[in-house]
């Protein structure tokens, strides 16, 4: 779904089909995010373990804190 869509539910006049539409754009971002979680914590270790580059410098170069990539590297995050 785009921000089209996303503007389609907003100004949906009918407040159940309004309800029930962004039920279904929820759960679709939800899993978009889950999935984005995954790419990016793979293309983390890819850099590290392929690229050579130490956690630090990932770290600057995704303009984040060594902490923040500690964190994403424990995440849990679901199998594709």
């Amino acid at each position: 779904m785009d921000e089209d869509e996303f503007e389609r539910v907003h100004h949906d006049p009918d407040p159940i089909r309004r309800a029930k539409r962004s039920t279904a754009l929820i759960e679709t971002y939800m899993g978009r995010v889950a999935e984005l979680s995954r790419l990016r914590k793979e293309a983390i270790e890819q850099a590290h373990d392929d690229g050579g580059m130490s956690y630090t410098e990932i770290a600057a170069a995704l303009g984040i804190t060594k902490g923040r990539i500690t964190q994403i590297r424990s995440q849990s995050t679901p199998s594709s």
